[in-house]
């Protein structure tokens, strides 16, 4: 089996590293996206580090804008054109961390062909966050009162409808995907733009482009319905509990190969703990 990562990189070069080394094996190739607003020369250690690949068209991601979505779609097209065959690839932020160890993931794809693995909420649980999508919001545009400008053409205009028919899917933005997956979302995605466009007039587009895509495709009897993170999202904040060492229980025993959020520099010794050092 051959497997790709995709990973999401925009700070903390050191745990990114330590992210890569963990996913070290002869059976993986790594693309890293290193965010636009990056030097990188600060990342020239982790370019360096063997079977690691630098995404080339890099962007300045925005939290909530379609940059997310673009960075991710440019590393998925940096993957699928090298022609390897890769059984699965799977997409990571430089916050995530490998659970268990390559050969135990692996043997679990393994056991799994065919499956893929992205989280997609209920019909109900999305009705609350329609106004994501059913509003206008300029994310990622530099214009005055774009708050009130969004407000305002939300209630003057038509009420935004997603394109081509689609009925629209939520879920967590990180995934795990069989090549040939990949390669459908990338080119429904090319051969619609329409759907670029309005995506890039939501909030939080990461989470609903890929669900929506595959949902709506012949892949739809294959997902999972869950991705391969375990993800605390019980604060009910915008973002998702930063794990420390009291977690690490929870962690090993969540069964899932990967998880987020880390951050090195608020509890650096847990990493020991989940590799077993």
């Amino acid at each position: 089996m051959k497997l790709a990562f995709i990973i999401l990189a925009h700070k903390h070069p050191a745990q990114v590293k330590r992210l890569l080394q963990r996913l070290s094996h002869p059976a993986v190739h790594c693309y890293l996206h290193i965010d636009l607003k990056c030097n990188l020369q600060d990342w020239q250690e982790v370019i360096n580090l063997p079977q690691v690949f630098p995404v080339r068209e890099r962007v300045n991601v925005i939290w909530a804008g379609w940059s997310i979505c673009q960075a991710t779609l440019n590393s998925m097209h940096a993957v699928v054109q090298t022609g390897v065959a890769y059984d699965y690839i799977t997409l990571l932020s430089g916050q995530d961390y490998a659970l268990q160890p390559i050969p135990d993931i692996i043997r679990f794809l393994e056991q799994h062909p065919g499956q893929q693995f992205l989280n997609v909420i209920s019909d109900e649980a999305l009705q609350p966050m329609m106004s994501k999508m059913d509003h206008y919001h300029f994310v990622e545009y530099n214009l005055t009162g774009k708050y009130m400008l969004g407000r305002w053409l939300t209630r003057l205009l038509p009420a935004r409808k997603p394109p081509y028919g689609l009925k629209l899917y939520c879920g967590d933005a990180w995934w795990t995907l069989s090549l040939d997956c990949v390669t459908y979302c990338l080119r429904y995605e090319k051969e619609h733009p329409s759907l670029q466009r309005y995506f890039k007039l939501t909030w939080g587009s990461d989470e609903f482009i890929l669900p929506t895509i595959l949902m709506n495709s012949p892949f739809a009897a294959q997902i999972a319905k869950h991705s391969l993170h375990y993800i605390d999202w019980s604060a009910g904040k915008e973002h998702p509990k930063t794990f420390d060492t009291t977690d690490v229980p929870a962690l090993l025993g969540s069964g899932r190969p990967f998880a987020r959020k880390f951050d090195l520099t608020q509890a650096p010794e847990i990493f020991d703990k989940i590799d077993g050092i």
